[in-house]
């Protein structure tokens, strides 16, 4: 048994043990607490067990006064903040529970006779307003602490849904126009009979399939997508000829390294595609990937940043995506610095090496909401 479950779940088997261990740990304390030897030869008369066994016969009136509370005063008057009304209930509830502790006492008064009248109304305030007022007063604050708790555990869990959501909607957000232009490119390939028709729809069934099916998946190999990113430059390095000059710098060690799919390629085509819509010299982008001890640095600069009439072009929709994408994933695991410097426009990723060893997992909120009890 979960104790998240036990605390929280309303399933019949959860709740009916967790309020049968309530009562049982409430009945040894109230037997403890009116234990009273008074010598030392109290210890080994039997009266003295029977006297505080006597007393339990005051713990319905805590029962009542716990499930008044958490079923009808807090829900309905203290939560809804209809403050008068529940003080108006809480002293209504005392009231009734030192007449309940009256009837009590003359019950045992009846069966005993072992109560001193002296005492007769000083017991009844202690189990009547005292007991039964602080259990209740004790249910009423669990009972909230509880339905905060359940509203914030809910609330993380809408906004982890939100997330995935927004995720799911950005990582079908590649090849809009990659695709679009590669395919043009192919037919024109196709009609001259260049020999470069087949390696090229190699390579873009490759990245294709790398974008529909390894996408789905968590993560993948960093070699992998390092893989996918040349083989996306190749391709458009074929389509735009000496327009393009790629120089790829690789350092450390990638073995055992994972990333979530096209973290990288995603950030380098959405860069191509937005620095060549209107090339007028040649797009050079030097990347250097680099695997260290502590982090994993990819950095990416480009000479194809242009102005136009009204100053520097922004970022177009799919780049700043894949930012976000970047920051979804890697949350407090991540920096990216991006700038530009003398007409150049430089971006670097810098990731955590532990976000990217083996036993890594993402993390995730467990999709179920406890329903409050």
């Amino acid at each position: 048994m979960k104790l998240d479950k036990f605390i929280f779940s309303n399933q019949p088997k959860y709740r009916i043990c967790r309020h049968v261990a309530l009562w049982v740990a409430f009945s040894a304390y109230f037997l403890v607490v009116n234990f009273f030897p008074k010598t030392e030869e109290d210890l080994w008369l039997s009266k003295t067990y029977i006297n505080a066994i006597q007393k339990m016969i005051y713990i319905p009136i805590s029962f009542f006064s716990v499930y008044i509370s958490i079923y009808i005063m807090v829900p309905h008057l203290l939560l809804p903040g209809k403050y008068f009304s529940y003080i108006l209930s809480f002293l209504l509830l005392s009231a009734f529970n030192i007449c309940l502790a009256l009837l009590f006492t003359r019950l045992l008064v009846y069966f005993t006779n072992d109560i001193p009248k002296e005492v007769y109304i000083f017991q009844s305030l202690i189990y009547g307003l005292g007991m039964g007022m602080a259990s209740s007063g004790i249910a009423s604050i669990i009972k909230m602490y509880k339905v905060d708790y359940l509203e914030q555990k809910e609330n993380e869990i809408l906004q982890q849904q939100m997330i995935n959501t927004e995720l799911q909607m950005i990582k079908s957000s590649f090849h809009p126009h990659f695709l679009s232009n590669s395919l043009s490119s192919i037919s024109e390939f196709i009609r001259n009979n260049s020999k470069q028709s087949p390696s090229i729809i190699l390579k873009l069934s490759d990245i294709l399939s790398y974008i529909l099916y390894e996408n789905q998946e968590e993560r993948v190999s960093l070699e992998q997508e390092m893989l996918m990113v040349k083989e996306y430059l190749d391709l458009e390095k074929i389509f735009y000829g000496n327009k393009i000059i790629v120089d790829i710098q690789e350092e450390g060690d990638f073995n055992g390294k994972f990333i979530a799919p096209l973290t990288l390629l995603t950030l380098v085509q959405n860069c191509c595609e937005q620095f060549l819509i209107s090339i007028q010299q040649k797009l050079t982008i030097d990347i250097t990937v680099a695997s260290g001890t502590k982090h994993f640095i990819f950095h990416l600069s480009c000479n194809g940043y242009y102005e136009n009439l009204h100053g520097p072009a922004e970022q177009n929709t799919g780049f700043s995506q894949a930012l976000r994408r970047i920051q979804i994933t890697y949350a407090n695991q991540h920096e990216i610095d991006i700038h530009t410097e003398n007409r150049l426009f430089h971006m670097t990723l810098i990731i955590d090496q532990l976000a990217l060893e083996n036993n890594y997992t993402v993390p995730h909120k467990e999709n179920f909401i406890y329903e409050s009890a």
